[in-house]
């Protein structure tokens, strides 16, 4: 069964290769839009995961640079709306359709007409067909990381994916290749993100009311979407025991949808008098914390890009690829395990965020950008 699977696969890509270069090939005389011939009605197309959101984020910035009168909206799924609303390089949300035939039907036809440029930043089977459905001039998608779909070919131009074990680039950068194909340069900036004043003031009452003090905190978040990704619950209740005789550090703990009932027997173990639980707080909630926190300390997970795109310093526990999914910005640290999230002890962290100190190069690497 694995040779055929592997020879249908083949064929597949031999297909692909044939149609695309077909493609091309009628389209060659449609080159894409330049920095300077950019469209002012765009469409971005990444509708959900919170870090990935977070990580396209330099695309658009990249596009208001080049062209600030262009008009940028952006597709994606209700729960990560708030995140873009308000955000200075997006100009309108647009948020995917539920599950009714005639709700997609009104929403595809209301996309009709309204875009010269879409960039479509996910490889699902519906992005396409989204995409083809805006009847837009240019249609430029990601093909997924060397594993083609037949979908791809709605685009009118496309970006080939080398194949994922292969390619270390950081993910932002690998979702900033669109830009790249259209002419523009590295990428030279790292994700933005800033609450809303009204966010960031009731953010700011609660902390003093129930914190004492509103702004140079820990920030801890012990949770994340991916249970193999989550550093274990009983580490991270060790390292805030470990903050009750370091002084005076105020920590606030939250937690994601989901993950109230094990992070409430978490925050037992926050520092008595010192400490504060947030349950599930809401994106603009997150974002104003994290603007305020003096440190973020968390898992492989959205909330983590989140506080870094505010400008919290971050310190990331990983088990997986640091190097392509580690944060944007300077002045981070990620401690990855060798053998795995499992094996990363406390001491490591405590080492790392309690008094600066930075393990060895293998297991911790700062992730910034030369400007």
């Amino acid at each position: 069964m694995g040779v055929l699977r592997e020879e249908r696969r083949a064929a597949g890509r031999i297909i692909m290769r044939l149609a695309r270069r077909c493609r091309e090939a009628l389209r060659r005389s449609r080159p894409l839009p330049n920095p300077a011939t950019l469209p002012r009605r765009i469409l971005i197309l990444r509708p959900y995961f919170l870090g990935d959101i977070v990580l396209c984020l330099p695309l658009a910035q990249a596009l208001k640079q080049a062209q600030p009168d262009a008009r940028i909206s952006w597709l994606c799924r209700n729960e990560w709306a708030p995140l873009l609303r308000g955000h200075a390089a997006v100009d309108e949300v647009i948020s995917w359709p539920e599950r009714s035939a005639g709700e997609w039907r009104r929403f595809l036809m209301g996309l009709r007409g309204r875009f010269d440029l879409v960039l479509a930043l996910a490889w699902d089977r519906a992005t396409p067909w989204i995409a083809l459905a805006t009847g837009a001039s240019f249609r430029l998608g990601i093909e997924e990381f060397g594993r083609p779909r037949l979908s791809a070919l709605l685009h009118t131009h496309t970006v080939i994916a080398t194949e994922r074990r292969a390619d270390r680039r950081p993910m932002a950068d690998f979702y900033f290749e669109p830009l790249r194909r259209m002419g523009f340069g590295p990428r030279a900036d790292d994700p933005h993100l800033a609450p809303t004043a009204e966010e960031d003031r009731e953010v700011g009452e609660r902390l003093a009311a129930g914190l004492g003090i509103c702004e140079g905190f820990l920030l801890v978040h012990p949770g994340g979407r991916l249970k193999n990704k989550r550093w274990m619950s009983e580490r991270f209740a060790e390292v805030l025991r470990g903050l009750g005789s370091s002084g005076e550090q105020r920590v606030v703990l939250v937690c994601g949808p989901g993950e109230e009932a094990w992070a409430a027997d978490l925050a037992r173990d926050l520092p008595p008098g010192r400490g504060m639980f947030w349950p599930s707080p809401k994106l603009g909630e997150l974002i104003a914390l994290s603007k305020r926190a003096r440190l973020f300390l968390g898992n492989d997970s959205g909330p983590m890009h989140v506080a870094a795109a505010t400008g919290c310093r971050v310190v990331a526990i990983f088990g997986g690829d640091s190097r392509r999914w580690g944060p944007c910005g300077a002045g981070h640290r990620v401690i990855a395990g060798k053998g795995g999230i499992e094996s990363v002890s406390v001491e490591e962290v405590r080492s790392v965020f309690l008094h600066g100190n930075t393990p060895p190069v293998s297991e911790c690497s700062p992730f910034s950008r030369p400007r």
